[in-house]
């Protein structure tokens, strides 16, 4: 929510006939205004205050609304946009809503309906204040810590993050998959200096290879096929804040050295341009590969992993802190509770003990979905033994006798085998299958709405898209839904 009393609205319009009308009317109405002519005037806006609304115009100068509004949600997915649009406009703007706009409006606006809209938007947005603070108080007064557990290996990661926050050093964020690299990375920042500025995560892996170095640095117009307008990288979007780079042992190694550069001489040049960009940035990089190993293997740059691993941060797994699944069950179960309007109280002593003595191979987040999923599907008041899958409440035997990673780093997964018996794997693709199928159901049921399918689903657009991609799931509109950048979800 925007600071004040009164709610924020950015209008972003090129013609100031608009802009000087919207302020108008908009102070007249009780909101306060702010303008933005250009799209470098709108992130600079946004950079300096997160507003209630966005109005956004689907021809906004040279720019695409569309690709500004996929681009702007990807770095703030709490904002609200609406639309502008001429009459003959009004099917993209219709699509723009499948992409995640709250709704359009047709210029010039009819002011009731503007009126209407955004009433309606801040009505909304202080009904979820309110399920917020429920989830707050029925949490506790510490649960704004992400990093929750009270063993001995999160105490240090806590006393660690304190440490290293306030400095610009670089940090490897190392763990396996799930046990929650970004929230250190998002700790880190938090406690940092830099908390006012944007934070701005990349997942490397999620990226299609030729559109990494335009993603990382930007581009200018007609620098290669399909570069309609110049775009800003991720990088200068994270100026004065902190880029994190998760799946870094992903990254290409020609894209290794420019990297490299960038970390050494804080500078970056767009894709097509011929002068180079001074940014302000703290990078935190994570991976659940073994870098030494791929260095070794010629597919890691020596000189770039001393350069990311400055301060290395080591993720437990949750097997290693099985006193926390207690904890992290019965907090996830509370908030599950709130967000899906069930009346759970608690697992019982057998669900809890089968859920302590579980290996949790997919680690926190695994367990958060197993969580989620029990609330959604359970109509008791009580989640007993029997609810849980068949592999947690019937344990199989799993062979843990892989050769642990020198220092404490999560390796490939192919070098720490984890071997199921054919049941368990089959129990595994069995859930795989229920959740691409539900997956599946609501996008059908929301017309392809990735933010209205995250909604229903209680899951983060970043998962659904994710998940989307993992099981190739088709939307409606094929390439028109997918986001212009995915993000980390680890």
């Amino acid at each position: 929510m925007a600071a004040g009393t009164q709610p924020l609205v950015i209008v972003a319009d090129d013609e100031l006939s608009i802009l000087q009308m919207m302020e108008h009317h908009l102070k007249d109405w009780g909101y306060r205004f702010a303008g933005a002519a250009n799209k470098m005037e709108l992130l600079r806006q946004l950079a300096q205050e997160s507003p209630d609304i966005l109005l956004l115009d689907l021809y906004f100068g040279e720019h695409n609304g569309v690709e500004i509004m996929q681009e702007l949600v990807g770095k703030h997915p709490d904002l609200t946009v609406v639309m502008q649009t001429g009459h003959g406009t009004i099917d993209t703007a219709v699509s723009a809503i499948k992409l995640g706009a709250y709704d359009y409006l047709t210029k010039p606006p009819d002011l009731n309906r503007l009126r209407m809209v955004l009433s309606h938007v801040v009505e909304k947005q202080k009904l979820s204040r309110k399920i917020k603070h429920l989830e707050d108080l029925v949490e506790g007064p510490d649960s704004r810590h992400p990093m929750w557990g009270s063993s001995p290996a999160m105490t240090r990661l806590r006393e660690l993050i304190a440490t290293v926050a306030p400095t610009d050093v670089t940090v490897l964020i190392l763990g396996e998959s799930g046990t929650g690299k970004e929230l250190v990375a998002r700790g880190l920042h938090q406690q940092s200096p830099r908390r006012a500025a944007p934070f701005v995560p990349i997942n490397m892996a999620a990226l299609p290879r030729e559109l990494v170095e335009s993603t990382l640095f930007g581009h200018e117009r007609g620098a290669f096929t399909g570069a309609d307008q110049s775009q800003i990288g991720c990088c200068e979007a994270a100026d004065k804040g902190t880029l994190f780079l998760d799946e870094i042992g992903e990254l290409d190694p020609q894209i290794q050295a420019k990297l490299l550069r960038f970390l050494q001489e804080h500078t970056i040049q767009r894709v097509g341009a011929s002068q180079q960009r001074t940014v302000d940035v703290r990078v935190l990089t994570a991976t659940n590969r073994n870098l030494l190993e791929r260095v070794r293997l010629g597919q890691f740059r020596e000189d770039l992993y001393y350069r990311l691993n400055v301060v290395p941060i080591v993720v437990p797994p949750l097997r290693e802190r099985k006193q926390d699944i207690l904890v992290l069950a019965n907090r996830f179960l509370q908030r599950a509770a709130v967000r899906f309007h069930k009346d759970l109280a608690c697992f019982s002593p057998d669900a809890l003990t089968a859920l302590e003595n579980y290996s949790w191979p997919g680690n926190v987040r695994e367990l958060e979905n197993l969580v989620e999923r029990m609330a959604i599907l359970t109509s008791k008041r009580e989640i007993g033994r029997c609810d849980l899958p068949p592999e947690i409440g019937q344990p199989i035997l799993i062979d843990t006798s892989a050769t642990p990673i020198p220092g404490g780093q999560a390796g490939d997964r192919e070098s720490q085998p984890a071997a199921l018996t054919t049941a368990a794997k089959e129990t595994v693709r069995s859930m795989e299958q229920i959740e691409k199928e539900e997956i599946e159901n609501v996008l059908l049921r929301v017309h392809g709405n990735v933010r209205e399918a995250s909604r229903l689903l209680g899951l983060g657009m970043a998962t659904i898209y994710r998940k989307i991609k993992r099981y190739n799931i088709p939307l409606e509109s094929e390439g028109r839904n997918k986001p212009a950048k995915m993000v980390s979800g680890d």
